[in-house]
């Protein structure tokens, strides 16, 4: 079984090289001719999967993603020439979520926000909505959840609820303090996405709310949210995505709060998680066995120490959850890079978007190392309370008393 393999999955060839012969291909290099006698192609959204892509795909029987999003495959092409696919979604999903928290700390210390008492609307309840779900949920942070075609399927099953928490329509969603972006890009079809968050969405939205898109940068009418971001008293807006990436309109720089590079799910262990399930799948279409576990590839947990202001406390305060959490993922540190990479380029001529584009494309392939709460020990006071305990280990912190 011959497997070709794109070279920036992280571990691709250590999980697979017992299940089939194989091959890698540079990041960005694949043209048709390597896929002939190709089996199974494994790749990341880096490679899009295109009718020309597959003109000698002559043995090719299934292509996988090490990536939650699947827009970069043709599905429809590759479902009329009887190829299987799949996808490793949800792998970022706990990043992501990791992401938005950091988003709502920094909103919490610039008096942006009073978290304790906010409302939390979620766009999108798949694996990143839920992972956000859980979240809140874990800090006592109150949330609701917008989801058309994920309610309309619990429906049918006689739920009203998903993760404990009630659906609610977009007029309400549009109230929330903070409107957390988690669904994919759809164009037509009975639920799309396309610029759903629209002008008269944005013209109605106040000073003192927060908008943050993590998923697709289509899902916004970018020409809208610059003239709104523009104009008086606007929103504080956070994109970690644009539409025609990696060909951004970096006029959005100015007017929004952080800006980051399409890299809200790129930790450690997110990506590892995706060669997990690309592996898995693969021997799957094999026939055999999966051995290896995401353990045999991730060191062990780094050590924090956190000192407590209120341990005793029954519930964590926002002042020590922002302490020990900025020390796992900050991303102001992200915004800051993503600046300073851009300072020296413009989008006001065909050079300079050629520029554009690649420091787009190159600050997510050279992203700094970045993991996840459960990759840290948390060590807290003797006398912490058994409810700030739960709280962080809910946030997938491995605790201890010291």
């Amino acid at each position: 079984m011959k497997i070709l393999l794109e070279d920036t999955i992280p571990f691709g060839t250590d999980y697979l090289n017992s299940v089939g012969d194989v091959e890698t291909y540079a990041w960005q290099s694949l043209v048709p001719e390597m896929l002939r006698d190709v089996d199974i192609l494994a790749l990341r959204s880096t490679t899009k999967v295109t009718p020309d892509l597959l003109t000698s795909a002559n043995k090719l029987k299934f292509v996988t993603t090490a990536t939650a999003g699947t827009n970069h495959l043709d599905k429809a092409h590759l479902d009329s020439m009887g190829i299987a696919h799949s996808s490793a979604a949800g792998c970022n999903a706990v990043a992501v979520a990791e992401y938005v928290l950091s988003v709502l700390l920094h909103a919490q210390k610039a008096q942006k926000l009073d978290l304790y008492n906010a409302t939390v609307g979620i766009v999108g309840a798949g694996n990143v909505g839920t992972a956000l779900s859980k979240i809140l949920t874990a800090i006592g942070v109150k949330h609701c959840l917008y989801d058309p075609p994920l309610q309309q399927a619990l429906a049918n099953t006689g739920k009203t609820e998903h993760n404990g928490q009630s659906f609610v329509d977009l007029a309400q969603i549009a109230k929330c303090d903070v409107i957390s972006l988690h669904v994919p890009f759809i164009k037509g079809g009975e639920y799309p996405t396309y610029q759903m968050i629209d002008e008269a969405f944005l013209e109605g939205l106040m000073s003192n709310q927060l908008l943050i898109n993590a998923c697709r940068g289509e899902v916004i009418d970018e020409v809208a949210l610059l003239s709104v971001l523009q104009g008086e008293k606007p929103p504080t807006v956070v994109l970690d995505v644009f539409d025609n990436e990696p060909g951004i309109n970096t006029a959005l720089f100015d007017y929004v709060w952080f800006v980051t590079p399409h890299i809200a799910g790129h930790s450690v262990e997110g990506k590892v998680r995706g060669t997990q399930m690309v592996y898995e799948q693969i021997c799957d279409v094999v026939g055999t066995a999966p051995d290896k576990a995401l353990s045999d590839f991730l060191d062990k947990t780094n050590p924090i120490n956190a000192a407590l202001t209120s341990p005793e406390a029954s519930r964590l305060s926002v002042d020590d959850l922002i302490a020990v959490f900025h020390n796992v993922y900050d991303v102001a540190i992200d915004d800051e890079i993503t600046r300073k990479a851009f300072l020296s380029t413009s989008n006001r001529d065909v050079k300079q978007k050629t520029d554009i584009a690649n420091t787009f494309s190159v600050l997510r392939k050279q992203y700094r190392v970045r993991r996840e709460c459960s990759a840290y020990a948390l060590h807290l006071p003797k006398n912490t309370s058994k409810q700030i305990q739960n709280t962080f280990t809910k946030l997938g912190f491995h605790v201890s008393l010291v």
